[in-house]
């Protein structure tokens, strides 16, 4: 494990929020911040608390210790590694396109009502 550099916060949420063709604007919203927050967040300005930062890791699928710089593999990463995942991802993979998009409608749909729940 490494020690936490307090610059590679802002870079990985930057990196993440480009790497997933997602806007400050987008990434605020999914997440549940203003876009100022995102802003300040990724120049360093701003340190997101525990509550934001969890949820800005969700958004991307990544862990709380991959932005941290605690660790240098995603969450992504680790689930890979779990035999269940990996014969979803053969499932899904082997899917026409259209039941492909269904599929990830309702994980988005599924995704945002647990969002919602946890809000409250």
């Amino acid at each position: 494990m490494k020690n936490i550099d307090k610059n590679i916060l802002p870079k990985r949420i930057t990196e993440e929020r480009k790497k997933n063709r997602m806007s400050q604007a987008k990434l605020a919203e999914d997440s549940g911040v203003t876009p100022g927050a995102i802003s300040q967040i990724e120049s360093g300005q701003r340190t997101p608390t525990i509550p934001v930062l969890s949820r800005i890791a969700r958004v991307f699928g990544v862990s709380v210790d991959y932005l941290t710089g605690k660790s240098d593999k995603s969450e992504l990463e680790d689930l890979l590694q779990q035999e269940n995942v990996q014969a979803f991802f053969r499932g899904f993979q082997a899917l026409d396109p259209n039941d492909q998009k269904i599929i990830i409608e309702q994980i988005e749909f599924m995704r945002s009502r647990t969002w919602q729940k946890e809000k409250k």
